[in-house]
């Protein structure tokens, strides 16, 4: 069966600590309508403006809730690979399964990036997931390379957000010689990435939209292709509704959405572009998306 993993928002309160009801009331409503899986602390989980303490907080919070009911799976990007690994032993107690690693771009990137991720698994005590996003890092890896990413034992798989179409084609041929799991990143394209070998999806929208992905994902099980392809676009159409069309409301938009449907109490974000008010049309965009589409996710 496809699964559905959900790369999670950040709940905060007003103040910007981590909102403890509002994080157990969303996980609360995405395991109930499919979600397999979490990841905390990628690109949605607003990871690079959370100090550790506040890291530590929401997945010590996350873990109570989701208790062996769900996969948990923690990002830990660092500017550095240094501050990888005291991110994997700080997280290593705190209830995660396995670790999403985003490499670091920009100067500090490494000239092996198969080699760094060979001595990051070898530091860790649970499974490493690579957190594969060359618009954010700069790093592409080859056929080759990835194949020798997992001859290593102790990497479990790819979160694919390369959107890239040759890459997704590379990777689903490649699990005939070698053994790892392989989730679609893109919101966009999930029905078929699915279709076309990936074991399931690991995206931002699906703090909302759980029920729609686990629809997806039933329909591309089913053989029904075509269902899928209905579903996706209305995904599509709610991924514009609430993130916009310019993309200019992917953290505040979703928040908001979840907060007008009484799942989480705030919106607020801490991402610095997207850290205010929404205007009078962007809220009416989200609340007409909301309503055109409430069944696809309540």
């Amino acid at each position: 069966m496809k699964k559905i993993f959900s790369a999670s928002i950040t709940p905060l309160t007003e103040t910007g600590e981590i909102d403890h009801p509002s994080l157990e009331k969303l996980l609360e409503f995405d395991l109930e309508r499919g979600i397999e899986g979490f990841f905390f602390l990628g690109s949605m989980g607003e990871w690079a403006v959370l100090d550790s303490r506040r890291k530590r907080d929401l997945l010590t919070v996350a873990s109570g809730v989701i208790s062996g009911r769900a996969e948990m799976i923690a990002g830990v990007a660092s500017s550095g690979i240094a501050g990888i690994m005291e991110n994997i032993d700080a997280f290593s107690k705190l209830g995660c399964d396995a670790f999403a690693v985003q490499l670091p771009g920009g100067w500090a990137r490494p000239k092996d990036p198969v080699k760094s991720m060979f001595s990051i698994a070898d530091a860790s005590q649970k499974p490493v997931y690579l957190y594969y996003i060359p618009a954010a890092n700069g790093i592409t890896l080859t056929k080759e390379q990835f194949c020798d990413l997992f001859s290593h034992p102790n990497i479990a798989g790819v979160k694919n957000s390369s959107d890239s179409l040759r890459t997704r084609k590379e990777l689903c041929e490649l699990r005939r010689t070698r053994e790892f799991r392989l989730f679609e990143g893109q919101e966009w394209v999930v029905d078929e990435s699915l279709a076309a070998g990936c074991d399931g999806a690991l995206v931002g929208m699906a703090s909302l939209g759980a029920k729609l992905f686990r629809h997806i994902a039933d329909a591309v099980d089913s053989g029904d292709l075509t269902l899928a392809a209905q579903l996706q676009r209305a995904m599509l159409a709610i991924f514009d509704g609430v993130y916009g069309p310019d993309l200019s409301t992917v953290w505040s938009g979703q928040k908001y959405a979840l907060k007008y449907l009484g799942i989480i109490a705030s919106a607020r974000t801490l991402v610095p572009s997207e850290d205010r008010e929404l205007n009078e049309k962007e809220r009416e965009r989200i609340e007409r998306c909301l309503s055109d589409f409430h069944d696809y996710l309540v």
